[in-house]
């Protein structure tokens, strides 16, 4: 029994044959808001505009996104009582997607 490979296949992620190409990932697909992507990236004025969205106080956060990195649950919970694990919940999914992209990024990039 001999085995005809197949001359011609069709595949979505393929760019077309017609010369054409995939376009360049465009990021502000992934975002959320006017904030940067990466909260690590996040000045006091980024961090107050999130804050107070969520129905936080800036004042309580004089700090950048880096410095939100080192809070715990409860240090978000003493700053905003009542909804304060709901933000800490929400800067962690957000460095999460964050942390992903970098990794995605630093594999597909030639080394």
């Amino acid at each position: 029994m001999t085995y005809t490979m197949p001359t011609q296949a069709r595949c979505d992620r393929v760019p077309p044959a017609d010369g054409g190409k995939w376009d360049a990932l465009d990021l502000r697909v992934l975002q959320e808001d006017d904030l940067p992507l990466d909260p690590r990236s996040w000045g006091r004025a980024e961090v107050g505009r999130w804050v107070s969205r969520r129905g936080g106080l800036p004042e309580r956060f004089p700090m950048n996104g880096k410095a939100l990195c080192l809070m715990s649950k409860d240090m978000f919970a003493s700053r905003v009582p009542g909804s304060g694990h709901l933000l800490h919940q929400d800067f962690r999914r957000r460095l999460a997607k964050a942390l992903a992209l970098q990794e995605l990024f630093e594999k597909l990039t030639p080394k």
